[in-house]
């Protein structure tokens, strides 16, 4: 019996709450703004009153285009090519005194005596070499002479370049890029740079 009216006492207190509860939500419907009320609607900001005796700042005019003028093409003027220390002179074909028909670029690095310039870079490569393409760089040796065996069957049009000796390896260009053609039979040529 205890327990039945415990039990009764927490029903009817659960009643009473939940119309407490049905009263405080229709009184905030009807004012949200009560104090009651946890999460009231946000208030707009008050709008800024106009201040008196503002003055009005100036436009600038606008200033009119300039007329336009008629353009004058400029005359054209070739870039001079860059002047570079040694000049190359290239001799393509069968080389006297040999019997063999290897494939041979050679050449020589000569100062403005006809001396030989030893440890002078000079880079070779190949526009569309065949069979393989094909890029190198040898040195001149004491008496400023240069040779490679190309491959065989090497022939077409090959680049021949003249660098300065660099510790760094930068080895910045001392001719201009000489173009050899080889010739298809007994492909060889000899190319001479020599100091201006």
């Amino acid at each position: 019996m205890v327990r039945a009216r415990v039990l009764n006492g927490l029903a009817l207190a659960l009643v009473v709450a939940t119309g407490l509860v049905g009263v405080l939500y229709a009184v905030i419907a009807v004012e949200p703004m009560m104090p009651l009320n946890p999460f009231p609607p946000p208030t707009a900001p008050p709008s800024p009153t106009p201040t008196v005796g503002a003055t009005a700042t100036p436009v600038p005019t606008p200033t009119p285009f300039p007329t336009p003028t008629a353009l004058r093409p400029a005359p054209l003027t070739p870039t001079p090519e860059p002047s570079y220390p040694f000049t190359a002179t290239v001799e393509a074909g069968p080389l006297s005194g040999t019997s063999d028909c290897q494939a041979m670029l050679r050449g020589v690095v000569l100062d403005r005596e006809g001396h030989g310039l030893e440890g002078y870079p000079v880079h070779l490569w190949a526009a569309d070499a065949a069979p393989a393409p094909d890029d190198r760089i040898l040195f001149s040796d004491r008496s400023g002479r240069w040779q490679i065996a190309l491959p065989v069957g090497a022939r077409g049009l090959w680049y021949v370049q003249l660098h300065a000796p660099d510790a760094r390896q930068v080895y910045p260009p001392l001719s201009p890029i000489v173009a050899v053609a080889l010739p298809d039979t007994c492909p060889r040529a000899t190319v001479e740079f020599r100091e201006r």
